[in-house]
């Protein structure tokens, strides 16, 4: 793949207890991804979906109504999962405010 100039980044996350370094892993790929095009999949795409919308509403200026609205076009999404969306939202909101 690297001759192609792809980059391939495995990032595994436990469907039923997705964790907060899953997502600042994801977030780190990404960003050091710079301009560059990125293709992101995961089996369902449950879990890319909701990491897509974090990102985007953490790095390029979506609003929570904007990130549920592409995660929703995918699913609809579980109980351990809205509770780790919301938990993300607070702790970026708290990152950003400082605290």
């Amino acid at each position: 793949m690297a001759r192609l100039g792809l980059a391939y980044h495995h990032i595994p996350v436990d469907f039923n207890a997705p964790q907060a370094d899953d997502l600042r892993r994801f977030f780190a790929v990404m960003d050091g991804a710079g301009d560059r095009k990125v293709f992101v999949h995961c089996a369902a795409n449950y879990r890319v979906s909701s990491f897509v919308a974090l990102y985007g509403e953490a790095r390029l200026g979506w609003s929570p109504a904007e990130g549920d609205a592409h995660i929703r076009r995918i699913w609809e999404p579980n109980e351990t999962w809205m509770r780790f969306i919301a938990a993300s939202r607070r702790g970026m909101a708290d990152r950003e405010a400082g605290r």
